[in-house]
């Protein structure tokens, strides 16, 4: 006998899914728009709805380094953005429902970036307010607020629940792994015609030319996106087994994979990452311990070895690494030197011309906003090597406000306040995560090391490296969110983390 329930559940279904099946086949014999684009985008929205109600943490915990664009919407915003604010907003709604879903605490970093986000929205309305040319307006700078608003609330999203203890492994590879997938966007010259649309999603991020693979080696072809990837495997590794359990050798495969991560995160010709990667490991290698051991003195000796083999065969190496390696006193290709040169020289002429400005702007910030005069700017000069006879104050970027200097990002765009609220998420984002370090479970002691030396590498990278006020305050937002999440809040000296309170059974009545 047919159920009546079942019958009717399936004709509803037929009924909202075969007007849409209709919808949707028109919209794709036809030329495709944005109106068009945003139907297709809600009609997968509704169909996902219930997967993302469900995993919603963490999918965003992985669409956090998801290097994907949501080109079908205006202003092709990334993945990160779109998942934090849909995670939170779930969150919300679970905790307005259930008085037991509740955030965790970490008073000192809610504050420092409560404190930020406030001091951003009174600069931006005592500078013009918030402008989005992409949504029609007449001035743009917009998207940097979304950016560090959106920032700001990926560590709230993160700290909406704690991670179960079984499931710590799986959110370690979740959070570590996702920007692995960066090398997508390197091969738009080497896929056919129908396969490029890729990049729709994946934009490029490096200069890789032609398709000819036989010249990589030999020219200056840059592969931004698999130097990504292979940073994202190396801190992967790093983070699930330290750098202890790496050098030990018992795992052959696992030392194999990190020297090769290693070895490819040079081919996008970065100088910054392989500094960064240098800063890195000598600062694990000290927070793990390994100076106190033999391995002070192995790593030392292969430190030695390694200059040996490779200043006299320098030249040889491909044009990337050269590039990346050319702040060395290596003999490098000319061309490799002049063009890591060019970069160089074009953010200390901007940072020359910029500084001066500084004073007139420390009480009250330039703003993220962008007149249409600026606009009209933009691009002009606006490369490496621009030219020297126009003031680079003006260059197309230096108007935007992309500076390449965390600093003056900071104090030009939001003044002394901005600086305040910055030095403040340093210091309680290192507290946070120095605290988990050593008061932490054990078992999570791989991974919160790994997280104190994220932090102090990102703070040297913000001062000395390259900075941008609105994706850095995002940056820490996330190692430190993370950290919050993983171990269940802050741990202390005299209490147990408070993930091994929330598990830990209830005592047994003594006997009267």
């Amino acid at each position: 006998m047919t159920n009546p329930g079942a019958a009717m559940r399936m004709l509803i279904t037929y009924a909202i899914c075969i007007p849409l099946a209709v919808a949707v086949g028109y919209l794709l014999a036809n030329q495709m728009d944005y109106g068009s684009l945003g139907f297709l985008g809600l009609v997968a929205a509704l169909i996902l709805a219930p997967v993302f109600i469900k995993w919603h943490y963490p999918i965003m915990v992985f669409g956090l380094g998801f290097p994907a664009m949501f080109f079908f919407l205006k202003g092709n915003p990334p993945c990160w953005q779109i998942v934090v604010l849909l995670s939170l907003g779930l969150a919300i709604v679970e905790r307005a429902m259930s008085s037991e879903q509740r955030f965790l605490k970490a008073p000192s970093m809610t504050w420092a970036l409560l404190f930020t986000a406030g001091m951003a929205v009174i600069t931006m309305q005592l500078t013009g307010g918030f402008a989005l040319q992409q949504l029609g307006g007449d001035a743009g700078g917009g998207k940097k607020y979304i950016t560090l608003f959106l920032g700001i609330a990926t560590f709230f999203a993160l700290i909406s629940r704690g991670i179960p203890p079984e499931r710590r492994n799986l959110y370690i590879g979740l959070f570590f792994i996702s920007p692995a997938f960066g090398f997508i966007g390197d091969l738009f010259p080497f896929l056919p015609s129908p396969f490029n649309y890729i990049n729709l999603m994946f934009p490029p991020t490096g200069d890789v030319g032609g398709n000819d693979i036989s010249s990589i080696g030999t020219v200056l072809k840059r592969f931004g996106g698999l130097s990504v990837s292979a940073t994202a495997i190396m801190f992967f590794l790093l983070a699930r087994y330290g750098l202890r359990g790496i050098l030990s050798g018992a795992h052959p495969f696992r030392t194999l994979l990190f020297a090769l991560s290693l070895i490819l995160s040079l081919v996008g010709g970065f100088r910054s990452i392989l500094i960064g990667n240098i800063i890195l490991l000598i600062t694990l290698f000290f927070i793990e311990g390994l100076h106190r051991t033999r391995w002070m003195v192995v790593m030392m000796v292969f430190t030695l070895m390694f200059g040996c083999l490779v200043v006299p065969f320098s030249r040889q190496l491909p044009m990337t690494f050269q590039r990346a390696m050319s702040f060395l006193p290596l003999d490098v290709d000319p061309e490799a030197r002049a063009n890591a040169e060019a970069s160089t020289e074009w953010r200390l002429r901007i940072w020359r011309a910029v500084w001066p400005q500084v004073p007139s702007y420390l009480l009250l910030g330039k703003g993220y906003r962008l007149t249409s005069l600026d606009f009209e700017s933009m691009g002009v000069n606006s490369a490496f090597g621009g030219a020297a006879a126009v003031d680079a104050s003006q260059e197309g970027l230096a108007i935007s406000n992309d500076f390449h200097s965390g600093p003056l990002s900071t104090l030009i765009c939001f003044g002394l306040w901005g600086a305040v609220g910055m030095l403040a998420i340093m210091l309680a984002g290192l507290r946070i995560v120095y605290r988990n370090f050593k008061y932490g479970d054990p078992e999570l002691r791989n991974v919160n090391a790994m997280l104190l030396a994220s932090h102090v590498h990102h703070v040297l990278y913000y001062f000395f490296i390259f900075g941008a006020f609105e994706s850095d305050v995002a940056g820490f937002a996330q190692t430190v969110g993370f950290s919050v999440a993983l171990n269940w809040g802050v741990c202390g000296p005299k209490s147990e983390p408070a993930v091994m309170q929330r598990i830990k059974p209830l005592a047994e009545p003594q006997p009267a």
